[in-house]
This record gives structure tokens, sequence and C-alpha cells, in this order.
């Protein structure tokens, strides 16, 4: 194991900006000129006010609705989605072929992380599987421009169906409807959710701030005591970006719901646990601590390390453990920046685990569980880019081929799997898992062939349609 977390190290470093898929956001804003972060917009910039008296989840959904508010609620979802059946996503157009005939593209934003790489692998290894051809996959390197020109390529050269892995999806919807025109269905991947009327089969991603809030459930569990404050800090990658901003609020929120049950005052819904972590993250990103203790949690630090590896996570934390030498916890925005920040905890005279516990919101590397399993880290939660690649990959097949085992019981041929696939939500987010000393056992990859050893176990995933996602939602 400490063979596996030091070459980590250095890989991840190697990587410097690149290891979270849903990290990077080409648009967001440059810093200054001195070093220091661009200053966030104001979170209510450009939306509606919700109506006086409106309940939490109301305010919520009108906070979605803002681009700079919603990107510390990405992966909070509606209790309900309308009809997509009316938007043309290409799939009129389909003709059932032979397996090994259907031309799969996938414009992949990056291949510069093992993120990214478990992307590409896990998708080439369920078209093996399956018996398609090799996926044709090209790189943009988040250049937005070289992956229009990309996909402009792949039209020309008649594709039967477009995985794009969006370099910025809002940026690349009449790019999408490009494809759609020529008759090429597309489904989409990344850290972004996307709107109803994208023309996307659905964008299937995972949900950042629920990432952040199973956590922070399980730091409550373990760690709140009724009258003791809990001193906190945070380390992330970016001000600017939806998990930098999402998974902290979420843990927030997680952190408030579960702490306010243990002590008998519980929220009245999830709703108001997230909406009021919102508001308490918008604050205290500004000033960097924010002081809960009538709720037994104090904020004290946050450091921001402009980067998503492990030298950015040591940077992160070198001031913020000085700054607060009584710090008891370490909120970790993902796994990468946890594996520079501990070692840095270490060299400050504080033993992981011990001294100091530390979690991180997302992703479930192998490498993390290790780590777990050593007792130096208490949890991380999954952002396992298995999941919807080779979701897609299955989805391709129902689609043109049919009777695939495991396929959703409206889809087991391709006109079937046309109507029902028709009719997905916008966004698909992957089921969130904390993943603990309790059990992580159960997850941890042990035996998994490459590339699925990277991560943690899963269980496959199909996309609900939007009448089964209504209906298990209909109580909430």
């Amino acid at each position: 194991m400490k063979k596996r977390i030091a070459l980590a190290i250095a890989a991840a470093m190697v990587f410097a900006t690149l290891f979270a898929a849903c990290t990077k956001t080409p648009d967001a804003p440059a810093a200054p000129a001195d070093g220091g972060s661009a200053a966030p917009a104001p979170a209510d910039e450009g939306s509606a006010p919700a109506p006086e008296g409106a309940s939490a989840y109301d305010q919520l959904m009108t906070l979605l609705e803002n681009p700079e508010s919603a990107l510390a609620l990405s992966g909070v979802q509606p209790k309900s989605y309308v009809s997509r059946e009316a938007v043309d996503k290409g799939l009129d157009n389909i003709t059932p072929k032979a397996v090994g005939d259907i031309k799969i593209a996938w414009a992949a934003a990056s291949l510069g992380s093992e993120f990214f790489e478990g992307l590409r692998d896990s998708a080439q290894s369920e078209a093996a599987k399956l018996g398609f051809k090799p996926i044709d996959l090209q790189s943009a390197d988040f250049n937005l421009q070289t992956q229009q020109q990309q996909v402009d390529t792949y039209v020309t050269n008649q594709i039967d169906v477009l995985i794009l892995n969006a370099v910025d999806l809002h940026s690349s919807t009449q790019m999408i409807k490009t494809v759609i025109d020529a008759g090429i269905p597309v489904l989409v991947t990344g850290p972004t959710a996307a709107k109803d009327e994208y023309q996307m089969i659905t964008a299937i991603i995972s949900g950042s701030n629920e990432s952040g809030f199973q956590v922070g459930q399980y730091c409550a569990e373990q760690l709140y005591v009724p009258g003791e404050v809990l001193r906190t800090g945070m380390i992330i990658s970016k001000l600017e970006d939806a998990d930098s901003n999402s998974r902290p609020c979420g843990w927030i929120a997680g952190y408030l719901f579960k702490s306010a049950e243990i002590n008998g005052t519980p929220y009245e819904s999830k709703y108001d646990a997230i909406l009021e972590a919102y508001n308490i993250w918008t604050e205290y990103k500004a000033k960097r601590s924010y002081d809960l203790s009538d709720k037994g949690l104090n904020l004290t630090q946050l450091g921001v390390g402009e980067g998503t590896s492990a030298d950015n996570g040591r940077t992160a934390v070198q001031d913020i453990i000085v700054a607060d030498p009584d710090m008891q916890l370490l909120v970790s925005e993902m796994d990468s920046m946890a594996v520079g920040a501990i070692p840095e905890l270490k060299t400050q005279g504080k033993i992981p685990g011990k001294d100091i516990k530390v979690v991180t919101c997302a992703d479930a590397t192998a490498t993390a569980l290790d780590l777990i399993k050593d007792g130096e880290l208490m949890a991380t939660a999954t952002n396992i880019p298995f999941m919807a690649a080779t979701s897609m990959v299955d989805i391709i097949y129902d689609l043109f081929v049919g009777g695939r085992a495991g396929a959703p019981a409206g889809a087991t041929t391709p006109a079937d799997a046309a109507v029902y696939y028709n009719n997905l939500p916008a966004t698909s987010f992957t089921p969130t898992i904390a993943i603990t000393a309790e059990n992580v056992d159960q997850y941890y990859p042990t035996g998994e062939p490459a590339p699925f050893n990277t991560f943690a176990k899963y269980d496959p995933y199909t996309p609900l349609s939007i009448d089964e996602y209504n209906t298990l939602h209909a109580n909430d």
C-alpha cells in the first residue's frame, strides 16, 4: 500500500491540474495578475428571486437557474422532471446494425488524468466485451475549438453515434445540434448538468453536492458531540469551479443535517439543510472562515490549491494548518489533493487519523481506499468514471442491437430502447456512496482487472427514465 501511495503522489504531481474530470471549466474567471484568486460574482446575479415565503426546495430550484449560484449546488436534483419526449435527439434515425458494424466516436475533453484514462479504458473494455469495434477516441486537451473540429470530422466520416465528454457543455449546444441534424444521436458526460432542451439523450455525471453531503453526514455521525465545537479546515482546488464549490457546500449541508438529527432538532427537510449550507458556503469562501459554534462546527480556515494534484493539496494545507494548529478535521475536495495534504500534515507534526482527522469529498480512488485501510483517511465518496463510460456503451448496444442482459425492461429491442431512452432526464446523476473504514472492504478493488482496479468497485448503472424517476421520488 505504501508503494502505491508513493507512486500516486509522484503521478499526481505530474498531472498537476488535470486530475478530476469534474473540476475543469474552461470559461472560469481568470486569476488576477498578482496570483490571487478571482473574486466570485454575487450569488444572486442574473437570477430572479424566489417568491416570498417559498420553501427551501423552491428557493434551491430558483438558485439552480443561475449558473453562478448553481456552482455550489451541482447534483441537487428536482423532485420531478418534465417529459423530454418532444426534444429531437436523433433517435428516429437509428437503423439496427450488427454490433461489429457500428461506428462509435468519443470526443474526449482530455486524457491527462487517471479519471479521464478511466473513462477511456472502461469504455473500450465494455465495447470489446459487447462485440463493438474499438471506439474512435480523440482528445481536445480542454480546447473547445479543437473539440469542435474533431466532432466535425466525425460527422463527415459518418459515425453512428457520438459520445461527447464536453469541454464546455453550455458552449456546445450548436455542436450537438449539428450532429443531431446529421442523424447521429449523442450521449454526454462531463462536469456540467444539462438543460432540458439540450438535444443529447442524457448527460451522465456524478452529483458533486451529494458526494459532499454523504461524507458530511458520516463525519457528523462519527465526530459530532452535543455541546462541543469541531474545528474544521477545508482545502479546494479552485474558487470558481463547480466541483470545488459543490463538494464542500454539500459537506456542510450533510454535517448540519445529521448533527441536527443527533441533537434532536432535525431540519424540516434535506433541502432546508442544503439551502442553509449554500448561504454559509457563499460567505465562508469569501471570508475564508465561518464560525458555526452554535451548531457545533467552526470552519476556521479555507485553503485554495489552484489545482487538483497532490502538490496543490500540499500547498493548500500548508498555511491553514499553521494558522490553526488546533484544527481537528481537514476536509479535502478530492482524493488527489489529500494524497499531498496528508504527508504535509505529518511534516507539520500532525498524525493523520490521530491528531487530526482527514476526509475527502470525492473520487474513491484505490489510493484513497489504501489510506482508509491504513487509518490515515476517514472517508471518501464515489466519483467513479466507469459508471458513466460503461453505461453509455450499454445504451448504444440497446439502441442499435438490443437483447443485452441487464437492459431496462422497457428497452429490450432497438425499437423499444429508442422509446425508453427518448425520455431520460437531461442529466442523469450516477449513484453516490460514502466509503469509510466500516465498508471499505466491500468496495476495495481486490482482484479487479485493469482499469477497474484503480477506483472502488461499483454496480452497473443504467439511467432511470423520467417516468421511473418521478415515480421513485413521488413522496420526496
